[in-house]
């Protein structure tokens, strides 16, 4: 019965990371290679989509140490701190430009760069230091020490809603047509 857990997940994973790589080869491959060389041959963009996908092969094993060493290695708390970092200012900007009209492209754009910027400040500042050990005082920024990642995506969707609604407000509104 293990034997056949071990399958089933191992057959999940495989899974899993064949989509990503394939995705990911072709949206590089056709999104960008081809539109850089918009003569390149079917066989050049299969040797250039397999290459992308050794290229993410070796990204994604470099990458390993990085986790190892984010939260104590704790995979599940690592997945769920960067999602806190990236996932809000999207998700501000999906549910503003669902629930208020007067959103505009302006306001989604700036918000969503502002948001991300500073997701990506503190993702590197919880990376660059390590929480102490029980017991021991904490000397980290108080942004890292006192806010905790959820309670920090709460605070980056506001800040990202916040920044929607004041460029929405100070540029022209989506004309009528479009809306």
């Amino acid at each position: 019965l293990r034997g056949l857990m071990l399958a089933v997940m191992l057959a999940a994973l495989m899974s899993s990371l064949t989509s990503i790589f394939n995705s990911s080869s072709t949206l590089f491959t056709l999104d960008l290679y081809h539109r850089a060389r918009p003569k390149a041959s079917e066989k050049e963009l299969m040797i250039v989509g397999r290459v992308f996908i050794l290229v993410l092969v070796c990204v994604s094993l470099l990458w390993i140490p990085v986790i190892q060493t984010a939260n104590s290695g704790q995979l599940f708390d690592y997945i769920q701190s960067v999602t806190s970092f990236l996932a809000p200012p999207i998700t501000a900007v999906f549910l503003m430009a669902i629930f208020w009209p007067r959103a505009n492209e302006q306001g989604a754009f700036w918000g969503l760069m502002t948001g991300l910027v500073v997701g990506l400040i503190r993702m590197v500042l919880e990376f660059s230091y390590i929480a102490p050990s029980c017991g021991q005082p904490d000397r980290r920024p108080a942004i890292l020490a006192d806010v905790h990642y959820l309670y920090f995506a709460l605070i980056l969707l506001a800040l990202t809603c916040l920044i929607i609604v004041a460029v929405s407000l100070a540029t022209a509104p989506i004309p009528k047509e479009h809306v």
